[in-house]
């Protein structure tokens, strides 16, 4: 088992993301999105390599939220047994530039 560990940038990606839909349907929907979110990317625990390589970062994979437009991009220390999570973004936004922005 790995342990999973946000980013700080990925935290504030998740904060975005749940005000978004807070102020697009309301409450019990934003906490719905978060949990499902959090769900599917805390799947990283077992098989963080069933994901694909990154084809914007060399070592960098990403997890396609499952019914959701977004993805987690991430990391992972085998020697740590830890997955790093970078980033959560939207599909439709211009990954590359989001994630070179930050890194």
């Amino acid at each position: 088992m790995y342990r999973v560990i946000y980013e700080p940038q990925a935290e504030e990606d998740l904060i975005e993301i749940v005000l978004y839909y807070t102020l697009q349907g309301g409450f019990s929907l934003a906490e719905t999105i978060e949990q499902r979110l959090k769900t599917s990317i805390a799947s990283l625990k077992s098989m963080p390599y069933r994901c694909p390589k990154s084809n914007l970062c060399a070592d960098e994979r990403h997890l396609s939220i499952h019914k959701l437009p977004y993805r987690a991009y991430f990391l992972v220390n085998e020697d740590k047994k830890e997955v790093y999570i970078l980033r959560i973004l939207h599909t439709s936004r211009d990954q590359k530039a989001q994630l070179l922005k930050n890194n």
